[in-house]
């Protein structure tokens, strides 16, 4: 009888380590598994991620009243058969902010878009307007006369050696995917250099692109420069946005059409403020009558 009861608790022992007991060790494998690998998942889609650190545009060149543009005679584009005349409107600053940039490239009217060789979404927002059949161009910082305004990476420097401005300038250029051409952010001390400004257009001439003249100071040589080395240029008659009031930049866009109307093109320069794009939005339809809107390549000489 005791051997019997030997043998049954044999077979009980041997039952408890059976097929039961080892899915319950399966089943607590994969809880183990589900909290290691689905707890960090879950903390990753509740807990929301830190938003990212919103970079500054560099600032505007520093000048109370930005100097005019006098033609001696006026002057038109060559090959121009329009009997409206035409007005060229570059957006500076581009590739910083990248919401309010993106509203500006879907404005109703062929813009054309300067930027800044460093922003944060310089790369993704030009191949967007190279891609949209808008004029891109480098906006390159360049020495202001206030040394202590700092007009942001790629600045090209009057103390710099040639190597270094020709490497600068080149890496400046290589920023911004699909750029036809340059004009200058702020530069009021170094575009009224003879010296420097010829060895930024010799490789802008050899690279085919073109030059825009911000003009951020009177003393500029850059416009005259350029065409006296052959380098398609232009000039920018209206900055249409120095002040951020929306009287006056309906004024300065009204101003740029009148200068249009009488010289039979102009350029005007805004920047991608919240203000100037609510103003243009809606006056561009309205313009339009008046002028005949074109990329800035189209009223270079």
């Amino acid at each position: 009888m005791s051997s019997i009861r030997r043998n049954n608790k044999k077979k009980t022992n041997r039952s408890s380590k059976g097929p039961g007991s080892k899915r319950f060790k399966g089943l607590f494998l994969h809880v183990i598994a589900l909290l290691f690998v689905g707890l960090p998942l879950a903390l990753v889609l509740v807990v929301p991620t830190p938003p990212v650190k919103q970079i500054e545009r560099p600032a505007f060149e520093n000048f109370s009243k930005a100097p005019n543009v006098v033609h001696k005679r006026p002057i038109k584009p060559k090959g121009q058969i329009r009997s409206l005349p035409l007005v060229a409107i570059i957006i500076d600053d581009m590739g910083y902010d990248y919401s309010i940039d993106e509203k500006f490239l879907h404005l109703p009217a062929p813009l054309s878009f300067a930027f800044l060789p460093y922003g944060p979404n310089t790369k993704r927002l030009a191949k967007r307007a190279h891609s949209m059949k808008k004029d891109v161009l480098v906006h390159v910082p360049m020495e202001p006369e206030n040394k202590s305004i700092n007009p942001g990476p790629g600045v090209l420097t009057l103390n710099m050696t040639i190597d270094s401005l020709i490497e600068t300038l080149e890496q400046d250029i290589q920023a911004v995917p699909g750029a036809i051409g340059v004009n200058n952010h702020m530069g009021s001390r170094f575009t009224a250099n003879r010296k420097a400004m010829k060895y930024v257009l010799a490789i802008l001439k050899h690279k085919g692109l073109f030059f825009v003249d911000s003009r951020t100071t009177k003393k500029t040589v850059a416009f005259e420069l350029a065409k006296q080395m052959g380098v398609p240029c232009g000039e920018r008659t209206v900055f249409l946005d120095h002040s951020n009031d929306r009287r006056l930049i309906e004024y300065q866009i009204k101003r740029l059409v009148s200068i249009a109307q009488k010289d039979g093109f102009a350029i005007g320069i805004a920047h991608p403020y919240v203000n100037t794009y609510e103003v243009l939005y809606r006056m561009l339809p309205v313009i339009q009558k008046d002028v005949s809107i074109v990329p800035v390549h189209n009223v270079v000489h």
